[in-house]
């Protein structure tokens, strides 16, 4: 893959558990006879019921150790070395309170410092790594974190919503992403992902518009990025038909134009803590209709996004702050303060570009 120009990225969880389909086994065994795992109020190892469904009994790695922490970025490594650029870390959130740990904390005292310390240690062995092999740039992204000072966010590169529902709604489907975007940006997570078209589809699995839509909202955010379901499988931009495909390509070209700007806004973000994504408040702070804004952001100063998250919608509505505004498709343009309805067909991502602003790579 990787001489195909694929930087491959995997996976790693923060239980081991007997199940081949997910793991080795021997890790579990090794795990356990090694005590990396937390325990019960004996001493022995605390078994649960695995998160990922049908996979059987698992167990909590134990943070608080040192053997663990260098048995976790042993795996780590070994996962670089067989080729992988990266992988996401997935759970970190079960830490659950009649466990205990080395440290003597049980698992409601540790729960939401558990993350802190795994993403940690993650980024301790990829620093290592990288040291080692300065040709790579190895990559992880995270769904478990926790604020504070420092918190998970000085640690993880990227944290994504967790599993989004395949479906419009503002609780956990397309209408949740852009909320949870701005509020983990101004609490430090400024690398953000969402499952395009969502992940749990229970419920139904995600037509043409829904992919589609969601590969927008995603085109102008840190990252771009396609999940599975657990229960339709996979949904992939040619699995829609040639429209969704052709709309899908121009999410993905108009990422990489923006590329370049968010690099710079990430490296903005870590030097002076001012998020990539924006709330429109944070250039207009006087703008009091611009703090009641949740489901339109600022790339930066100068690109105000509004992707569409209404099934059936042929138009948005977009509340522009301050300023003049070019519509860059229609090429007119706009005053603001006030509101302005976009056409909004589905191949169209509704988003304006501040007066004298070429932010986007032409390349």
């Amino acid at each position: 893959m990787r001489a195909r120009g694929i930087r491959p990225v995997t996976y790693l969880k923060t239980f081991v558990g007997g199940d081949a389909r997910f793991e080795d086994p021997r890790l579990s065994q090794e795990a356990v006879e090694e005590g990396l795992v937390a325990t019960d109020r004996r001493g022995r190892p605390y078994r649960f019921g695995s998160p990922l469904g049908l996979a059987g009994i698992a167990m909590l790695l134990d943070p608080t150790r040192t053997a663990t922490i260098r048995w976790w970025q042993r795996r780590v490594r070994d996962a670089l070395d067989a080729g992988a650029e990266g992988f996401m870390q997935d759970f970190g959130e079960q830490a659950l309170e009649a466990m205990r740990f080395a440290d003597g904390s049980t698992g409601a005292q540790l729960h939401n410092r558990y993350p802190v310390l795994l993403h940690r240690a993650t980024r301790e062995a990829m620093d290592a790594y990288v040291a080692d092999h300065p040709d790579r740039e190895p990559w992880f992204f995270v769904r478990s974190g926790y604020t504070g000072r420092p918190g998970s966010a000085a640690y993880e590169p990227t944290s994504w919503g967790g599993d989004a529902t395949a479906d419009w709604s503002r609780a956990s489907g397309i209408g949740s992403v852009i909320p949870d975007l701005l509020n983990r940006g101004l609490g430090g997570a400024y690398g953000y992902t969402t499952d395009i078209a969502g992940y749990i589809d229970a419920f139904g699995s995600p037509d043409e518009e829904l992919f589609v839509r969601w590969a927008q909202l995603a085109a102008l955010l840190p990252c771009h990025r396609v999940h599975g379901s657990p229960f339709h499988g996979t949904s992939m931009p040619w699995s829609y038909g040639e429209r969704a495909l052709a709309c899908y390509r121009a999410s993905v070209e108009l990422h990489l134009r923006a590329r370049p700007l968010l690099l710079d806004l990430w490296d903005g973000a870590v030097r002076t803590g001012a998020p990539i994504c924006r709330p429109l408040w944070w250039h207009h702070p006087d703008d009091r209709r611009a703090r009641s804004e949740e489901q339109q952001w600022l790339l930066g100063p100068d690109v105000l996004v509004a992707p569409v998250i209404e099934r059936g919608a042929s138009s948005r509505r977009i509340y522009l702050p301050t300023g003049r505004w070019r519509d860059p498709d229609a090429g007119t343009m706009h005053e603001g303060p006030g509101e302005l309805v976009v056409p909004a067909p589905l191949e169209r991502l509704p988003y304006l570009v501040r007066d004298g602003a070429e932010p986007f790579s032409t390349a």
